[in-house]
């Protein structure tokens, strides 16, 4: 009789998120490395009545941390620490973690405790994951240990710490390079002739927004162009449209941002808060969303004619084709793309 031999996608990804947890500093604890994997399951393709949501979730032994960072928390549950209740913190907070709320989990000896926290004061304020994990962390916590859980596209989970970051497929299709530079790539075009003092907070700001319409929407184009007259007027009579929209009057994010720092209210606090809304909304509508370089959102939904050389090789379907002939067009400084099944790409003129 032949040895059967087995292959275990689970059994790998097992030992990568143990390796991961003891680098990290972790105590070792099968219940949290396997907690961490149902969590991971989970998000990777989460629905709650037939609604795709993406919950973000930070794993800590002590959310003393929150000390340097101000938040509002909303305690949900304490409780014996047991795989089931890492699968009860997504069930019952998952629907709560929106609007830049997060999940967080604190896991001290035998208890488990979870619910929501939010530490963005405005529009402007720098994420959870970019102030614990990202571009602002702080090195050393002084023994305080950080695993932050979120889906980077298609059955893709990113499992990142202070030290190192795991990216988790959950499927057999070949892996897609993921840089996970794109967004920051684009936001500093979309920022590059703003105003310098505030081009930090007017960055952040398109950060947050642009990575929120992404997770909701089934594919996206963006075209970043010069913020002068002439690249303008060449756009529009290029490319017409085709049925899509280039605004009157464009919504400046610069005007509104700089308007809402400096005067700190209630009414340039939620208009900037509303035109964000209609901005996402425009993001993941068919077609290109066009932004100058100083922060002006110019059309949504354009269409452009096909601009393909001789020798172009286009895989995928209309938006690929879309994405080569905005590139071919010569008339953007920054191209996008964001394919349904999460891959991104970018091209920026030299």
């Amino acid at each position: 009789m032949p040895e059967i031999k087995k292959a275990s996608l689970r059994d790998s990804i097992i030992d990568s998120i143990g390796n991961f947890l003891y680098e990290e500093g972790f105590a070792k604890d099968d219940i949290t490395k396997l907690g961490i994997l149902e969590i991971i399951n989970l998000i990777s393709d989460y629905h709650e009545e037939g609604n795709a949501l993406f919950p973000e979730i930070l794993v800590t032994n002590s959310l003393d941390f929150f000390k340097t960072i101000p938040n509002k928390e909303i305690l949900i549950q304490e409780a014996e620490l047991s795989i089931s209740e890492f699968k009860n913190a997504i069930k019952l907070c998952a629907p709560l973690a929106t609007n830049s709320w997060i999940i967080c989990i604190e896991i001290k000896g035998n208890r488990i405790k979870y619910g929501i926290t939010s530490a963005e004061m405005s529009e402007t304020s720098p994420s959870i994951y970019n102030q614990t994990v990202g571009q602002l962390k702080i090195e050393d916590y002084q023994g305080i240990t950080i695993a932050y859980i979120r889906n980077i596209g298609q059955k893709t989970v990113e499992l990142a710490g202070l030290k190192n970051k795991l990216i988790v497929s959950l499927t057999l299709d070949e892996q897609k390079e993921l840089s996970q530079n794109e967004i920051q790539i684009l936001c500093d075009s979309i920022v590059l002739n703003c105003e310098v003092k505030l081009r930090v907070n007017i960055k952040t700001f398109f950060e947050k927004v642009i990575d929120e319409a992404l997770k909701n929407g089934h594919g996206n184009l963006i075209g970043i162009v010069e913020d002068n007259e002439e690249s303008l007027n060449a756009l529009k009579a290029k490319i017409t449209g085709n049925g899509g929209i280039y605004l009157s009057t464009p919504i400046d994010f610069e005007a509104l941002i700089i308007d809402a720092e400096l005067n700190k209210n209630n009414e340039s606090s939620i208009n900037l808060k509303t035109h964000s809304s209609v901005f996402k909304a425009m993001l993941n509508h068919d077609g290109i969303t066009i932004i100058s370089n100083k922060g002006k959102v110019i059309g949504y939904h354009i269409l452009i004619d096909t601009y393909l050389k001789d020798g172009d090789v286009v895989v995928g379907g209309s938006r690929s084709k879309a994405f080569k002939s905005m590139e071919n067009s010569e008339l953007f400084s920054l191209c996008f793309y964001k394919s349904q099944d999460g891959n991104l790409k970018l091209w920026q003129k030299k």
